[in-house]
């Protein structure tokens, strides 16, 4: 919208943005690394603060870094888990979680974010493309018969399958 003057009129406009979500069937809304930011979790390629200007993601984020010093991976992740326990939902999570208790399925939430933050808010089936940082899964399939959950893994930096040696790994995607 724009005004006698063409300066857009920015009330008008969400107003109308309002109104278009409050008439929609489906809503998708894609969240990214600013939202969990907000929440205190680091993102990765902030220039000054993201971890990768701090660490080399070759060594912490890949198949090859967790095979070379299985150990140092495990708690690079241990000590992000904390923190992603210790975070909090935003005041944009609460936003999204009450629109979903208001609008049943309506909303559907995609994250590039590893936390349950959205889950925590309310958005209990929201899709999270790169993984699930408090979940753990196999480095390798589990060759135990029958095969073992990552959760029966003896404890350890990384815990294994006290059967066949596999390695429990963070449930992200990695490079």
């Amino acid at each position: 919208c724009a005004s006698a003057s063409g300066v857009r009129d920015l009330d008008a406009e969400l107003h109308e943005l309002r109104a278009r979500i409050d008439r929609a069937a489906r809503v998708c809304v894609l969240s990214g690394a600013g939202m969990s930011a907000e929440s205190g979790i680091p993102t990765f390629r902030d220039a000054l603060t993201g971890l990768w200007s701090r660490f080399d993601p070759a060594q912490l984020a890949s198949e090859e870094g967790f095979r070379a010093d299985p150990r140092r991976v495990w708690d690079w992740y241990a000590e992000r888990r904390e923190g992603v326990r210790a975070a909090q939902p935003n005041a944009g999570h609460l936003a999204l979680g009450a629109f979903e208790r208001r609008r049943p399925g309506v909303l559907t939430v995609v994250t590039q974010n590893v936390d349950d933050l959205h889950q925590r808010a309310g958005n209990a089936d929201a899709i999270r493309l790169h993984g699930d940082i408090l979940a753990d899964r196999w480095l390798e399939p589990c060759r135990c018969r029958p095969r073992r959950d990552p959760g029966e893994a003896e404890p350890g930096r990384p815990p294994h399958c006290p059967g066949c040696g596999a390695l429990v790994r963070p449930g992200v995607v990695w490079f």
